[in-house]
């Protein structure tokens, strides 16, 4: 999948999501609860989507064939994701995992869910 693709995919999926901010560039685009990023898109070499999630939870994410950790040059980030399914639709079934994400990015921005909406 292209950039361009990746990135209307995943704003389309996100789109319906409840206090969902969405910054876009010719190549990525990155999604904000709070003012905090809570997914990004990844082009060139490793595409996918990245999600912020706590340490315990990456933990058993990674066992999933296409979760890895993402590394960011040569830092492996402690507590993102890169999600690298085989099909584009196949990032449906982890809406429940964005939505893990964006509550956490709320948390972090000390913004209950509930003042959002």
């Amino acid at each position: 999948m292209s950039d361009p693709e990746l990135v209307a995919t995943i704003s389309r999926l996100l789109s319906s999501l409840d206090g969902m901010s969405e910054k876009k560039s010719g190549t990525h685009a990155s999604f904000l609860a709070g003012g905090k990023v809570f997914a990004f898109t990844r082009g060139g070499g490793s595409k996918g989507v990245a999600l912020k999630l706590p340490r315990e939870r990456i933990e058993y994410l990674t066992q999933r064939d296409d979760v890895a950790m993402l590394t960011m040059g040569k830092r492996t980030m402690k507590e993102w994701i890169l999600l690298e399914p085989r099909e584009p639709a196949e990032y449906r079934k982890d809406l429940p995992l964005f939505r893990e994400a964006m509550a956490y990015a709320f948390a972090d921005a000390g913004i209950s869910k509930k003042k959002k909406r």
